[in-house]
């Protein structure tokens, strides 16, 4: 039996953060046309990069393109199915598992990123330069170009 009770009080508790981000990011798109906080500064690609996109072709069935634009995807997703599983089916919570297998799905994406990074970047998108970052647009202020 799915525990509603601790769903919705889930949902409450995660609800103003999550709308909170939403904002942010639909603010950072509108000036810089992302969200990714290493992109906005540098104009490189951080591991994350790929991710909405990935969600997307996953939602149309893509699963090429879901692999593609963030190759941890099929972690990602099975990891999340996992634990809410655990939380509100068997109402088990094991932060310990929780943070052994974020770790290794963190080491795997951090290693497909640098992999992808050196194969790919700077010309297949997600892995694509943006021109138009803080440093670029600081250095040319500086040197007066």
């Amino acid at each position: 039996m799915i525990k509603m009770k601790l769903l919705k009080k889930d949902i409450k508790n995660i609800l103003p953060g999550l709308v909170i981000a939403v904002i942010v990011c639909l603010i950072l798109t509108h000036f810089f046309g992302t969200c990714c906080p290493l992109r906005i500064l540098t104009g490189l690609p951080c591991p994350a990069c790929g991710t909405i996109r990935s969600a997307l072709a996953l939602l149309h069935f893509d699963i090429l393109g879901m692999l593609w634009y963030q190759p941890v995807m099929p972690l990602l997703v099975f990891f999340s199915l996992f634990f809410c599983y655990r939380r509100y089916y068997k109402n088990k919570t094991d932060k310990k598992l929780f943070l052994l297998l974020l770790g290794i799905i963190l080491i795997i994406g951090i290693s497909a990123y640098v992999y992808r990074m050196y194969k790919y970047f700077p010309d297949h998108p997600p892995l694509e330069y943006t021109q138009n970052n803080i440093y670029n647009n600081t250095r040319r202020v500086f040197n007066g170009h």
